[in-house]
């Protein structure tokens, strides 16, 4: 572990989360067209345009770096292997390593994770697919992003007594549901797991 500390290059308020973490309970959906599609919106975000966030120039990212022997198992994140080092750059970390980071987070104000995945929606009927991200309850808050409609995610809703709950993309939102601003509290589906919609997220998010 304190290799992987010592290892760790950039720093990041946001960070992938562990694949299978206990908590999938919380949950931001995005408009599924296909992962080269997400990826492309993703980059087309980060490098292009500003984050539509509070401050998204203190906003910093964390990969670690490691040798081939040092394998963390599963994960979400990209693998990028320098030819010449042999060194392996991961943008995934294990869920323990995300709490001592958030333990120990130094000059940062707050770290939080995320991780994308496919989801299967279900709502009054009607089936579809959908990229989404599984967060930690903290993320909203780390970046400063705000709802347009009910309320984000909270650290309240990231326990494992807690109900799951999803905050819509505001793309999702008018696409899937047509804008309707009563969806706050609704139930849908997601992988056949019964979600309240906590809020909705704010344009360009």
């Amino acid at each position: 572990m304190e290799t992987l500390f010592n290892d760790i290059r950039y720093a990041i308020r946001s960070l992938l989360k562990r694949p299978g973490f206990t908590m999938v309970a919380v949950i931001t959906l995005a408009l599924g067209i296909g992962a080269n599609t997400a990826l492309f919106s993703v980059l087309d975000t980060v490098l292009l345009k500003k984050l539509p966030v509070t401050d998204p120039d203190r906003l910093v990212l964390f990969n670690s770096v490691s040798n081939a022997q040092f394998t963390p198992g599963s994960h979400t994140g990209t693998n990028r292997r320098d030819p010449q080092t042999g060194l392996t750059t991961r943008s995934s970390f294990p869920y323990q390593t995300f709490v001592r980071l958030r333990e120990q987070r130094g000059e940062c104000s707050d770290i939080g994770a995320f991780g994308f995945l496919a989801l299967n929606v279900n709502a009054d009927g009607l089936a579809d697919v959908a990229m989404a991200q599984a967060v930690s309850g903290n993320y909203y808050q780390v970046l400063g992003v705000p709802a347009f409609l009910g309320r984000t995610i909270t650290d309240a809703d990231d326990t494992l007594a807690a109900s799951p709950v999803a905050v819509l993309s505001h793309r999702y939102w008018q696409k899937r549901f047509g804008g309707n601003r009563e969806v706050v509290g609704k139930q849908i589906n997601l992988n056949n797991v019964a979600f309240t919609i906590a809020g909705v997220a704010p344009p360009g998010f």
